[in-house]
């Protein structure tokens, strides 16, 4: 379960810093990455807050089976 808290902390900050790329770029009018429209950013900080739910959703299912089984 090590390895899921790793993956959601990486997909978290992740997903933190291209939001946080995408205010920039929105206020600044700046092509970061050639990234045209903002939206964009937002698709991929979609897809890793995804990876993040999917990821405790797995840890909280796998500890309620283990406790199930004991």
């Amino acid at each position: 379960m090590k390895i899921f808290e790793i993956f959601i902390w990486i997909f978290g900050i992740l997903a933190g810093i291209i939001i946080i790329l995408a205010a920039i770029s929105f206020i600044s009018g700046a092509k970061i990455f050639g990234v045209v429209h903002v939206v964009n950013y937002f698709h991929v900080a979609n897809t890793c807050l995804l990876i993040v739910l999917c990821c405790i959703l797995f840890i909280q299912y796998w500890e309620k089976k283990c406790k199930k089984e004991e």
